[in-house]
């Protein structure tokens, strides 16, 4: 769901704020003009966590596509299925389960000379296959940056 910061941006939120880690997607941004990369901030949020990292993809990385496949049930896919951004800051990973499809999102933190590594993982676990349309349209409304808020 595509909803508005206190700031007047838009972020696309992955789970429940009232049930554990949710997932918060800034729009994405081109840092360099009209270079290809696509820099988001990626937040995860709960009672025991708030940790966020800048993700670089180029153009996305076929972000929205690889969430769009996940809506495909003609696909019937059942091996897991990977997504990883260019520099590996996120890295999605997707499994059926029960008529569910839960998908794991791992976020890393690059090593500087003056911040430690570090690494956070949660899951996510989501209707089938009418919520990962909802979801990768969604994702291709941030990355378009449209203003209407999507249910």
């Amino acid at each position: 769901m595509i909803i508005h910061d206190t700031h007047g941006g838009q972020l696309l939120r992955v789970g429940d704020p009232g049930q554990g880690v949710h997932l918060l997607f800034s729009t994405p941004t081109r840092p360099y003009g009209d270079d290809p990369a696509l820099d988001m901030t990626v937040r995860a949020k709960g009672a025991w966590v708030d940790v966020s990292e800048l993700v670089r993809t180029l153009d996305g990385d076929g972000l929205v596509e690889f969430i769009s496949s996940l809506a495909d049930a003609s696909g019937s896919w059942s091996e897991p299925r990977t997504w990883q951004s260019s520099e590996g800051q996120l890295k999605i990973s997707a499994q059926r389960s029960d008529g569910r499809i839960v998908l794991t999102w791992g976020i890393w933190r690059t090593v500087t000379e003056s911040e430690n590594a570090w690494y956070f993982e949660t899951v996510t676990s989501h209707r089938g296959e009418d919520e990962m349309r909802g979801f990768s349209e969604a994702f291709q409304a941030l990355f378009d940056g449209k203003s209407e808020v999507v249910a």
